[in-house]
């Protein structure tokens, strides 16, 4: 098993693990369309400068995919897929700490790793609490201030604040890893 940046080359790749990523689930579960099911949505999503990207192989084999934005202080995990095939084989837990160490590497005052979950999605809620993340409830940034930082991001950047009905928010301090 290697773990490698991910290049447009793999884009095909990308699109094939998120799809399959569903194959276990009950149908309900499934969504029916995201772009995320797209090369060209991967391929675009790499022009942005302040992504990072990570493959994770199997015998040379694409088997997982992690991906994240560095923001002053902050990584946050935009998504995180493993192939159905793969799955139950430690992989997801492996690219998470890649994101971190990755992150941690390139700043080492790094202090907050974020990610969005669709609230539907309980095996995902389950590994990201196993995996030392605080599910954000409304006043958490007066005891952890950089959530603040992050919020501020998103109203700039994109859309992910406020949050989406079908989502919520996951982070962790950087310190614990």
């Amino acid at each position: 098993m290697t773990i490698r940046p991910a290049t447009i080359e793999d884009v095909e790749a990308l699109a094939r693990i998120v799809r399959s990523s569903y194959d276990h689930l009950p149908r309900d579960h499934v969504p029916y369309e995201m772009p995320l099911y797209h090369p060209e949505h991967h391929a675009h999503a790499m022009e942005d400068a302040a992504t990072r990207w990570a493959l994770l192989c199997e015998d040379g084999w694409p088997a997982g995919v992690a991906m994240w934005r560095m923001l002053p202080g902050l990584a946050h995990l935009h998504m995180l897929f493993v192939d159905a095939a793969y799955q139950g084989r430690g992989y997801g837990v492996r690219l998470l700490r890649y994101h971190q160490q990755d992150a941690r590497h390139e700043q080492p005052g790094i202090r907050l790793y974020t990610l969005h979950c669709l609230r539907d999605s309980y095996w995902a809620m389950r590994f990201y609490r196993h995996q030392g993340y605080t599910l954000y409830e409304a006043g958490d940034e007066g005891r952890v201030p950089d959530l603040v930082l992050w919020m501020d991001a998103c109203r700039r950047h994109d859309n992910g604040w406020p949050l989406r009905d079908d989502k919520c928010l996951w982070y962790k301090r950087a310190g614990r890893a």
